[in-house]
């Protein structure tokens, strides 16, 4: 059963969020942004007058009181994002990278996503938002646009209505806007993300759902999409943990394609082949089939050497985990059987994971006996072990995100564990 669905609380309104206030008067200064309205505090006191140009010196004025109404009603900038906007920027991803020309070309009909794109229908405050991305997110509208392609592509093979289409587009553009709700710094790809910190990019899905689902024109399948975009079909996704039965088709596309435009951004195509291969718990089965289908990885796909003192290391560690979870597991049964029930199916998968690669999990280095000789091997060796690594960091997350119902379990049997799930993070 899915939890009661809260707002975040920055203000009673998602859209009084200091970090979104800074973009928004920010982009004032590099293109006119104006009030199409008077603009009250809660309390009545008028702060801007109807006509006025915003920009970041309205800043302080705006967050020192809570709004009467979302600035996303009642600013206007000129030539705000829309659907032509948005399928020029996908001609102009598909002229310079030729992984997404591949992706669509095997699609079915390469045209239809610069024209689903085209032909969207935005909501005004959509237009907004997404232009404030555009200006101030830029690497995050890159994102979601990209998103949108794979999951265009992804339900254009598996045969999705025009109107299901339409639907997995605009949540796939949208799913972030949460984000814009985030300190900058803390998604800064250089900064350690701490434990605190790591909760306010959890509950982005819930932030966007907020934006999202009383929308007028906002399709309430997409705004739902845009909610469980995170979850996965073992529970261990977010912000609900839900099981399969419980996550919708447009919510299992959109995640799909997220994940994909983020490891097509970072890793070579053997590795994201490789997470789609492993990770058949998380994501719908088909769906997944049919992204690598569209993907279609060959040998000369493979970039680069594998390191085989990595692969070492990594052996190493997981062999290391493998051992602390055995003499750990009887003890979490006879403390806390029903709260640590996830830890015992995650850390199931990933034994799982490592004896269908043929590996001992006693001696993981024998391995490396096969692969030392044979580069193809040890290639492949190494893209498994980094998904291995990347899921054990996954499940120090999720630990970290059930903190409240493991109670003291994370001051004294998981410690540890946990600090060994980390340690994945320096290997990969």
């Amino acid at each position: 059963m899915e939890n009661t669905i809260a707002p975040t609380r920055v203000g009673d309104l998602p859209s009084e969020n200091p970090h979104y206030i800074r973009s928004m008067t920010a982009m004032g200064d590099t293109r006119e942004v104006l009030a199409s309205e008077d603009i009250f505090a809660s309390n009545g006191m008028k702060l801007i007058a109807k006509g006025a140009r915003i920009d970041s010196l309205q800043y302080e004025r705006l967050t020192r009181h809570r709004l009467s109404a979302p600035l996303d009603n009642i600013l206007t900038t000129d030539n705000p994002v829309d659907g032509t906007f948005l399928a020029i920027e996908a001609d102009r991803i598909l002229a310079h990278e030729p992984l997404y020309r591949r992706i669509l070309s095997r699609s079915g009909d390469p045209r239809l996503p610069k024209q689903a794109l085209g032909d969207l229908v935005l909501p005004e405050t959509v237009r907004m938002r997404l232009t404030v991305l555009y200006e101030q997110h830029k690497e995050i509208f890159c994102h979601s646009v990209r998103t949108a392609l794979i999951a265009c592509a992804v339900g254009q093979r598996g045969r999705l209505s025009r109107e299901d289409l339409s639907s997995a587009i605009l949540a796939s553009l949208c799913h972030d806007f949460g984000e814009m709700h985030t300190d900058p710094d803390i998604l800064n790809p250089e900064h350690n993300i701490t434990a605190e910190e790591r909760r306010f990019i959890h509950v982005h899905p819930v932030t966007g759902y907020v934006l999202l689902h009383e929308m007028k024109g906002f399709p309430a399948a997409a705004a739902r999409a845009v909610l469980q975009h995170h979850e996965r079909l073992d529970g261990s996704g977010y912000p609900h943990a839900l099981g399969s039965q419980n996550v919708p088709m447009l919510a299992r596309l959109v995640g799909l394609a997220d994940v994909a435009e983020a490891v097509l951004r970072r890793f070579a195509l053997p590795r994201v082949d490789m997470l789609f291969r492993i990770n058949q718990a998380r994501f719908d089965p088909n769906m997944a089939a049919t992204l690598r289908d569209l993907l279609h990885v060959t040998a000369s796909d493979a970039s680069g050497s594998a390191d085989e003192q990595t692969a070492l290391t990594q052996l190493g560690h997981i062999e290391d985990l493998l051992r602390t979870w055995f003499c750990l597991r009887g003890t979490l049964e006879q403390q806390a059987t029903a709260q640590c029930a996830f830890l015992f199916e995650r850390m199931s998968t990933i034994r799982s994971l490592v004896l269908q690669a043929g590996f001992d999990p006693d001696n993981m280095a024998s391995i490396m006996e096969v692969a030392r000789d044979d580069p193809e091997v040890l290639l492949e060796l190494r893209s498994m072990l980094d998904e291995v690594n990347w899921l054990m960091v996954d499940l120090a997350n999720e630990i970290e995100r059930r903190s409240p119902e493991l109670k003291g379990l994370l001051e004294g049997s998981l410690q540890d564990l946990l600090g060994q799930l980390r340690q994945g993070s320096h290997v990969c």
